[in-house]
């Protein structure tokens, strides 16, 4: 047996079989929008909180503010009180990805709690964790700069220098390592994996796929190439995942590829923005949206296209599965035995 053979089948995705549970597809779907929501909530409410304690806690503008109110003037209190909000800095949008680890923490509690399922059937496993990580940032790195570089020889973008905050670009950097891996661990270590236990895996990885890029609708400038390209993002990032046998390597590929992207060339994140004092580069955009994606960013563009179908095929032809999990036998989903004819 060619010790690829048995890609689809790693330990994690067996040993989360193993425990007898799981559901139909659509059964699983259902599930996973209700944790969504019960980790929305509880991601907000920091947020929440944060976002009010800035917005009323500059005292030169609280007292501009209640002075209008107490004016009877209730318009210009709410249009000052929305402007400030709608308008924060850049360390608010920090505290933002860092909120994100709250959803990891929903996703793994309930994997083990309802799921009764332990944390290494999502992916994480402690061998050669900080290898397999190391990695994923240089192939983060390598996808997105081979996209920058294309848009650049395209003519789609010009790079120039611009002035930043080492401290911000700091922020960032650990801000999407948290949210990087919030968003596998729920759309790979969560998802994907449950839905596998009585599904097969490449269903799997099509729905979690699907769900990944329907999670970005409501983002700034999404268009349909854009849902495209994050569907083509999300089936690249499974079949890494299940080749490499943990969540750790494609974890660093996504918070690298976002960091690197808004940070270091200075394109928007997926319609959230990016540049001005917190990146090193500025990207300088030309009338070529095809190719850089409007205002959604280069994931809008026909430059991430080129690059998540390269990446896609070479992950699943060319990248090499850890030998343990490829020269596995599989376990196939349980299903009920039908009663005998009489």
């Amino acid at each position: 047996m060619d010790k690829n053979s048995n890609w689809l089948h790693p330990a994690m995705v067996r040993e989360a079989r193993a425990t007898g549970r799981g559901h139909l597809w659509i059964v699983e779907l259902l599930i996973f929008l209700l944790v969504l929501l019960v980790g929305s909530i509880l991601q907000g409410i920091p947020l929440i909180g944060v976002t009010l304690g800035w917005v009323f806690g500059d005292q030169a503008f609280l007292s501009e503010a209640m002075a209008a109110l107490q004016g009877g003037d209730t318009g210009a209190y709410t249009a000052m009180i929305m402007g400030r909000a709608s308008q924060p800095p850049a360390w608010m949008s920090i505290v933002n990805l860092f909120s994100t680890g709250i959803m990891t923490l929903t996703a793994i509690l309930f994997c083990r709690w309802i799921e009764k399922r332990k944390a290494a059937t999502m992916g994480f496993r402690r061998r050669a964790w900080l290898r397999e990580y190391g990695i994923g940032v240089l192939v983060g790195f390598a996808m997105i700069s081979i996209a920058a570089a294309i848009g650049y020889l395209t003519g789609a973008y010009r790079f120039a220098f611009s002035e930043f905050s080492p401290l911000l670009i700091l922020g960032y950097l650990l801000g999407f390592m948290v949210q990087g891996m919030s968003e596998e661990a729920v759309c790979r270590g969560y998802l994907m994996i449950s839905i596998s236990r009585k599904n097969p895996v490449w269903l799997a990885v099509v729905l979690s796929s699907l769900v990944f890029a329907l999670l970005h609708l409501g983002n700034n400038g999404v268009g349909l190439l854009a849902l495209v390209n994050i569907l083509l993002c999300g089936a690249s990032f499974a079949v890494y995942m299940l080749k490499r046998g943990d969540i750790w390597g494609v974890s660093a590929i996504h918070s690298f590829w976002n960091f690197f992207q808004g940070h270091l060339y200075g394109i928007s994140v997926s319609g959230t923005g990016g540049g001005g004092n917190t990146s090193i580069l500025t990207a300088l955009t030309t009338d070529k949206p095809l190719w850089t994606g409007g205002a959604f960013g280069i994931e809008g563009g026909l430059c991430v296209t080129i690059v998540e179908l390269a990446a896609l095929l070479l992950f699943i032809f060319v990248l090499p599965a850890r030998k343990e999990d490829a020269a596995a036998e599989p376990v196939l989903p349980q299903t009920p035995e039908l009663p005998e004819q009489m």
